[in-house]
């Protein structure tokens, strides 16, 4: 993966690799200095290692040994400033490019260093991730004994432990497309937003609608989840949305044609 996707950006590099990892033995680190960081993520790249078969190569804008060790116990301090005084250009040319190459070597010197103390935060993270699954499953069993939680729907199950989390998720309109992006996969987009409507006693009230789009369903696909879809909205409304709003959930399919003699599927990708 020469380029992280974009669902990844701003993710700790450990995390990142202790959801599709079960060790990074095979993986070298190779950090690029934390000056990189300015315009980077913690992760720059992820990929197939050029020089060692069957390894992988991580560049992360993090300091290696050598960018925390002083420059002088490598270098001659201030030698290049020197030269361009001088204004000596072949001299500091070739001088440029003789440091380039030593701290090439010099960082591969320590890289086995770099690597060894990234597979310690790679296992330090895979025992957070478990004890924080564990105690979030001891949370949830206690949940099922103070609630009557619906376990039946799939839908629900997906988003159960996501529990401990409801203060961060509700009203959170990002956070929660992301979540329903993940309950209800393969959508291809959700939409969320606010409609003002007028009750019964004419006071204005907000309601926040959720499209949920899932494109080439046929018609019992589309009623099934349908209804799955409405057992598992009031269970998300009651933990993830705002109180003061009331909710629609609806699964649409908007970019299929209209085709007479087709069959379509009312509300779902037709209307009158």
């Amino acid at each position: 993966m020469e380029h992280i996707p974009r669902i990844v950006e701003h993710v700790k590099a450990e995390a990142f690799l202790t959801s599709f990892l079960t060790s990074c033995s095979d993986v070298l680190v190779e950090p690029q200095g934390v000056f990189s960081r300015n315009y980077n993520d913690d992760i720059i790249s992820f990929e197939v290692s050029d020089e060692i078969k069957n390894k992988y190569t991580l560049r992360l804008s993090r300091d290696s040994v050598f960018h925390i060790l002083p420059e002088g116990l490598f270098f001659v301090e201030n030698k290049l400033r020197e030269l361009a005084k001088k204004n000596d250009t072949d001299k500091f040319k070739q001088e440029e490019e003789r440091i380039t190459r030593e701290k090439k070597r010099i960082c591969l010197f320590f890289q086995p260093f770099d690597t060894v103390y990234f597979r310690l935060r790679f296992e330090l993270e895979q025992k957070l991730n478990d004890l924080t699954k564990n105690r979030i499953r001891v949370l949830i069993d206690k949940l099922f004994d103070v609630f009557p939680l619906q376990t039946d729907n799939r839908l629900i199950r997906k988003i159960i432990p996501l529990i401990p989390f409801a203060s961060e998720i509700r009203g959170n309109t990002r956070l929660m497309k992301d979540v329903l992006k993940a309950v209800f996969y393969p959508t291809t987009m959700i939409d969320i937003f606010l409609i003002k409507k007028r009750k019964v006693t004419g006071v204005m009230g907000n309601v926040l609608s959720i499209i949920v789009h899932i494109e080439k369903l046929s018609a019992t696909q589309f009623m099934n989840l349908q209804m799955e879809a409405n057992v598992f909205a009031p269970f998300f409304y009651e933990w993830f949305i705002p109180v003061d709003l009331d909710y629609q959930l609806k699964i649409k399919d908007t970019r299929e044609p209209f085709v007479l003699g087709k069959a379509m599927t009312l509300d779902y990708n037709t209307y009158l």
